[in-house]
């Protein structure tokens, strides 16, 4: 008669108890009923495990079975040979295929030699696959209040109503448009005299942009597990600045080819680059304040972030563009 109780050093990609009943398979009954009595395993049991003396599982008997069969038979007599199992290495999508196929209350655990280490029992399973859809749920949330659609638009969808949810998100890209294009006008003068500059504007905006929002969706997916929050946002700026070293190099060659203008090709490469430091700053710093103050950081920090992003990497643009090319 064996007593499996070990913790779980290798947790499996689905829940799972590591506390089973199991016999050997040249038990009797009889041996069996009085394991069970003088058990102190907590929980439901369903089913009583047969495994051979180097722990391998080779059957299952029904409770109900053991309990009515002779007290005298051998476990080897009764038991169901080679029941269905679960391994270690199962994904919850697996395991739950298992549960739907088959519907057992519980299935056997094995490891990777056969060796029966665990029940995954179809309550356990369910507040697992339940917690792991409310984290689904709310990432999904949190990318649409990113893109500016709030969840009470999926409630009783109307036109007019979605049409007031989305309009103060797009309100806020006008308000950042027209600060950019009076950036822009500041700097007429440069880009009359140096037209290719404005050739380049669509994707230094572009790239802040997407940085940004990618940085804002990392942190919103760490910002509850994160102690360290220092050291991450650390990690994401050193990100955007290898990100802004690349995308730089690259555009840096493909404008020196085109144009043949050293002083704005290196312009061009060290806003990029600065840029995408600066959204990649913004994209986690953001999210962290509005939290700490108080404020949902999904809703929030996103729509800010872009608008920042976009009036410093035009301002630094023309800004060093008007000093490298006069």
């Amino acid at each position: 008669m064996l007593f499996l109780k070990k913790p779980n050093k290798n947790r499996a990609k689905f829940k799972y108890s590591t506390e089973v009943f199991a016999v050997l398979v040249d038990d009797t009954t009889h041996t069996a009923l009085e394991s069970i009595r003088n058990s102190t395993l907590s929980g439901n049991f369903f089913y009583c495990y047969v495994t051979d003396k180097e722990g391998k599982l080779v059957g299952v008997v029904p409770l109900r079975k053991l309990i009515t069969s002779y007290k005298e038979l051998k476990i080897s007599d009764i038991m169901i040979h080679n029941p269905i199992r679960l391994t270690i290495d199962f994904s919850i999508e697996d395991a739950m295929e298992y549960f739907l196929v088959y519907k057992f209350v519980a299935f056997p655990v094995v490891n990777g030699q056969g060796k029966l280490v665990g029940i995954a029992r179809a309550n356990d399973f369910i507040e697992d696959t339940l917690a792991f859809e409310q984290s689904a749920e709310k990432m999904r949330d949190d990318l649409l209040k990113i893109i500016g659609i709030q969840l009470e638009e999926f409630r009783k969808p109307t036109v007019i109503k979605s049409t007031f949810l989305r309009f103060p998100y797009l309100l806020f890209n006008i308000s950042s448009g027209l600060v950019c294009a009076f950036i822009t006008r500041l700097f007429d003068k440069t880009i009359d005299e140096f037209i290719f500059i404005a050739f380049f504007i669509t994707i230094i905006l572009g790239l802040a942009e997407s940085i940004g929002t990618q940085a804002v969706a990392v942190t919103l997916s760490q910002i509850e597990k994160t102690i360290k929050l220092k050291r991450f946002v650390l990690y994401e700026v050193l990100v955007g600045a290898k990100i802004g070293l690349l995308c730089g190099g690259v555009l840096y060659a493909v404008s020196f080819f085109w144009l043949g203008n050293q002083s704005f090709s290196i312009t061009l490469s060290l806003t990029i680059l600065l840029t995408l430091v600066n959204a990649s700053f913004l994209g986690c710093s953001l999210p962290i304040f509005f939290k700490k103050i108080g404020i949902n950081p999904a809703h929030a920090s996103c729509p800010l972030v872009l608008a920042i992003a976009d009036i410093v990497s035009l301002t630094s643009y023309f800004s060093l563009g008007t000093y490298m090319l006069k």
